[in-house]
């Protein structure tokens, strides 16, 4: 039987997948904070996996990025 996904692992993969599609777009943590309505300190965090993002800042940040909230929680491919 496979474990469940920690909260921990999860955070990680958010951070990594928001990171990468924010460097895909060439943006800076600045810039997507200023889409999403985040501090680039908070979105250094999250791309940090040091805080849990809630429901609502999956939904910004999707929105920003233009992905849907499920993108986030996908396994990065690099």
């Amino acid at each position: 039987m496979e474990s469940a996904t920690t909260a921990q692992q999860l955070r990680e993969r958010v951070g990594k997948r928001v990171a990468a599609l924010r460097a895909h777009r060439g943006w800076s943590q600045e810039l997507l904070g200023e889409h999403a309505d985040l501090s680039q300190v908070y979105l250094s965090k999250v791309e940090n996996a040091r805080v849990a993002c809630s429901v609502d800042t999956l939904a910004a940040l999707a929105r920003a990025l233009d992905v849907c909230p499920s993108e986030l929680l996908k396994e990065s491919t690099a």
